[in-house]
């Protein structure tokens, strides 16, 4: 494994995320926290049914809603659903093949629910390269969130995660995990 190529591509999908992240500010979507109803279910319904592999029409097809196209980013699509503003967005490949999905959301603050204890940067700190999500929820104290999966095309196509765990206040803890799920990168924002 050439780990050099895997940051390489792991970097490019978390700039992915990050402009994703940038998009989904948008002052016209209400936020959703604070809200009772909201559920695990309620936040992944879209991410959930969208699978590595189907063409786009197929995504279309399941999510039943039209999406928008990334003007930063050529065949990236965001799916919104109106009722609960969660959604997914789609990248994919010049084939029209779905390759990566990132969960889209309004708040980081939105997701806070999820995590079940708060992490802290010197528990990023503490987790070593090459540790595996097992080890990640020992040393957290509970289950991370995955927010992206992308399909890692010089490893055939095995998928690579990535898992967060948000605090409250928004601050959270960011896992990288490579196709051997093993940690690539940990990244704390205060």
């Amino acid at each position: 494994m050439n780990r050099f190529k895997l940051y390489l591509v792991m970097g490019i999908t978390i700039a992915f995320i990050l402009v994703l992240a940038g998009c989904s500010g948008d002052s016209t979507t209400s936020s959703t926290a604070g809200q009772s109803n909201i559920s695990r279910a309620t936040v992944y319904d879209f991410y959930d049914k969208v699978q590595l592999d189907q063409t786009k029409e197929q995504v279309d097809a399941e999510l039943g809603v039209t999406p928008t196209e990334s003007s930063q980013m050529e065949n990236s699509f965001t799916y919104v659903n109106d009722d609960t503003s969660f959604g997914v967005s789609v990248l994919f490949d010049e084939n029209g093949i779905a390759t990566s999905k990132t969960l889209f959301y309004s708040m980081t603050e939105d997701l806070a629910f999820l995590t079940t204890k708060a992490v802290t940067k010197e528990q990023a700190e503490s987790i070593p390269d090459g540790a595996t999500y097992d080890e990640v929820k020992n040393i957290l104290g509970g289950e991370g969130t995955e927010t992206s999966a992308t399909q890692i095309p010089f490893e055939d196509n095995k998928v690579s995660y990535i898992r967060v765990w948000i605090n409250q206040d928004g601050t959270m803890l960011q896992v990288v995990f490579l196709t051997d799920g093993t940690t690539g990168k940990v990244m704390f924002f205060d």
